[in-house]
């Protein structure tokens, strides 16, 4: 149920940004390391575990060796396009792994002239051992494009160093207008005792790569919703924005999880913010959405602004005890249940597995679609991936369903886009003897695989032999109908 929990804004400014933002774009050149503590558990991450009912590092795994992000294109009936990068696919290395820590990404896209645009994190430089936020851009086919980033070095990289703290980014989008969003979180302290809680981060910058000044403080904003509820009980609660939404009015819509105690269970949380980054107070219930189920842990992953400004959040709930199901939560546009979705605004799906989940969520550009994807996992089976289609134009069949790539081992889908003619497009991996390999699969909107792509609807690449963290994380498709997909890798 949606519930109403009092909350303050706090937007880091003066003297506090000395705890808070220590560097902005162009600062720090690392890799990611330990990883802060992103709610009330853990989650597995790029390939084997999905979940358990958490959330990811920021870092794309753990153990001793380095990673890279590699980016392959596909052409557009699912072969894969050997003239990107070289030889069809580019490495790009955020920064040298140590102490357990890789490089991660969480999100590609692609902007108005078809330059590819990366959002991931990696490990701080010399004897610091935090991450850092990076942004990362791309040429059109696939070479590391050197005019975006700082002003000062303008290598194709943009890092956010907050403090010599550990950000977990999410995801990313860009912006009609050119501009880029990153959505995140980072651990601070509150201020109380040796207490340290997540507060959401969010960043903006422009289209050169440099720091948005016109946003929050030098293009960062960031916020703990659930501060002291009172004098008498001054530790705060913590929020996390996993992603983040552009509605028509130019604010930010979030989406993650997060709760106004100390410890305990979390829910669902969404705020808005306005276009320069103040929390706005008209959102939901005094500013806030919280949707909690039965008590236990829920959570938004992704999220999705429509064509009408509905919001479509993605996740997990969590109806009854040991009962993790995947999640469809709709909202009006001012942040009101969705009664036309479902009686409270949202949908629960069990896949015949313990736990289940959504991370990745796209929306077709006609508004006549939306996609979801994500995995079920435990008991007896398989790791598998998901698959939901929900008409949100007014007509069609809504289509929710597991889709394994392979009957004999694990598999996942991580993200999802449409192309122009409505067609569906699912990125994860699939294990094939203890080997990972990036995975694309074509849907039709009815949920069938399209045989005109790749194999039987399934297009697979191997970029690093016998490893076990190689995946999609991220897609995007090229004006030309290309697609472009990108994700963590071992170095070898």
């Amino acid at each position: 149920m949606l519930k109403t929990v009092k909350h303050r804004s706090f937007l880091v400014r003066g003297a506090a940004l000395a705890l808070t933002l220590a560097c902005m774009t162009g600062c720090g050149d690392d890799e990611p390391t330990p990883t802060p503590t992103p709610d009330a558990g853990t989650q597995a991450d790029a390939g084997t575990t999905p979940d358990s009912g958490t959330n990811p590092p920021p870092d794309a795994g753990t153990g001793p060796l380095d990673s890279d992000i590699a980016v392959v294109r596909f052409n557009e009936d699912g072969t894969h396009d050997t003239t990107f990068g070289a030889g069809g696919v580019t490495h790009v290395d955020f920064g040298t792994g140590r102490d357990g820590t890789r490089d991660s990404l969480w999100d590609v896209r692609v902007d108005a002239t078809d330059r590819i645009v990366l959002f991931g994190n990696k490990r701080a430089d010399g004897t610091r051992a935090d991450t850092d936020r990076v942004v990362a851009r791309l040429t059109a086919t696939g070479a590391l494009d050197t005019t975006f980033g700082s002003a000062q070095t303008p290598n194709g990289f943009s890092v956010l160093n907050l403090s010599n703290l550990n950000d977990g980014m999410r995801y990313g989008f860009i912006q009609p207008d050119g501009k880029i969003m990153t959505s995140g979180y980072t651990s601070m302290p509150t201020g109380v005792g040796a207490q340290a809680a997540n507060r959401i981060v969010l960043q903006r910058l422009n289209d050169d790569g440099k720091a948005d000044d016109t946003f929050g403080w030098k293009g960062v904003v960031t916020s703990a919703p659930f501060q002291a509820q009172s004098e008498s009980n001054p530790e705060w609660g913590m929020a996390e924005a996993y992603a983040a939404g552009l509605q028509s009015n130019g604010g930010y819509v979030t989406t993650g999880y997060g709760r106004s105690a100390s410890s305990g269970t979390v829910d669902l949380v969404s705020f808005r913010y306005t276009a320069t980054g103040a929390l706005d107070p008209t959102w939901g219930t005094g500013g806030a959405v919280v949707l909690d189920l039965a008590g236990d842990n829920d959570r938004g992953r992704n999220l999705v602004v429509l064509n009408d400004d509905r919001v479509l959040h993605v996740g997990s709930g969590t109806p009854s005890a040991q009962n993790i199901q995947a999640l469809l939560l709709m909202q009006t546009p001012d942040g009101q249940p969705d009664t036309t979705f479902a009686p409270e605004g949202y949908k629960t799906y069990g896949f015949e597995r313990p736990e289940q989940a959504f991370f990745g969520v796209a929306k077709s550009a006609d508004g006549n679609w939306a996609a979801a994807v994500g995995y079920r996992a435990g008991g007896s089976g398989n790791v598998d991936a998901i698959l939901a289609i929900i008409p949100t134009g007014g007509t069609g069949t809504e289509v929710v369903k597991a889709t394994p790539i392979s009957a004999t081992a694990d598999d996942r889908f991580w993200s999802v886009t449409f192309d122009t003619q409505n067609r569906i497009y699912a990125a994860g991996f699939v294990n094939e003897g203890g080997d990972n390999q990036m995975v694309v699969a074509r849907f039709t909107t009815d949920g069938n695989l399209d045989p005109t792509f790749g194999t039987s609807g399934i297009a697979k690449i191997n970029v690093a032999t016998a490893a076990t963290e190689e995946t999609a994380r991220g897609i995007a498709i090229q004006t030309d109908g290309k697609i472009v997909i990108g994700g963590p890798v071992e170095k070898q």
